[in-house]
């Protein structure tokens, strides 16, 4: 929402677009793990179906924002799902795993061989 984005320097008129892969997109998997109201008494969640499920949602998101440039996985759970979603939508995908890497990059920086 804007305040949240407010907090951290994001202007409402900003040029994003917010999606809820749950709420908006149907990905019901997560469901079996994070709603209260619908998961099993033992949580548990198909990997598979899941990554399916995140891949029409990235689809469909693009299909409704066509000028999007990049997607940005905020939930923890949908990490694991990173690459396979930039594999169908081809295009730059953010996540708690790409800010690790780069905060990672900063302190442990790499040998350069060839071309800089």
């Amino acid at each position: 929402d804007a305040e949240h984005l407010g907090n951290v320097g994001i202007r409402s008129d900003s040029n994003y677009v917010i999606g809820g892969a749950q709420d908006e997109y149907g990905c019901t998997e997560f469901d079996n793990l994070w709603n209260p109201d619908k998961r099993p008494a033992c949580p548990n969640a198909y990997y598979d179906r899941a990554e399916q499920q995140m891949i029409e949602a990235a689809k469909k998101f693009k299909e409704k924002h066509m000028d999007v440039g990049a997607i940005v996985l905020e939930c923890t759970g949908m990490q694991p799902f990173a690459r396979a979603i930039q594999r169908e939508v081809e295009l730059p995908v953010f996540s708690w795993g790409t800010l690790l890497d780069y905060a990672y990059s900063v302190v442990v920086h790499r040998d350069y061989y060839g071309h800089v």
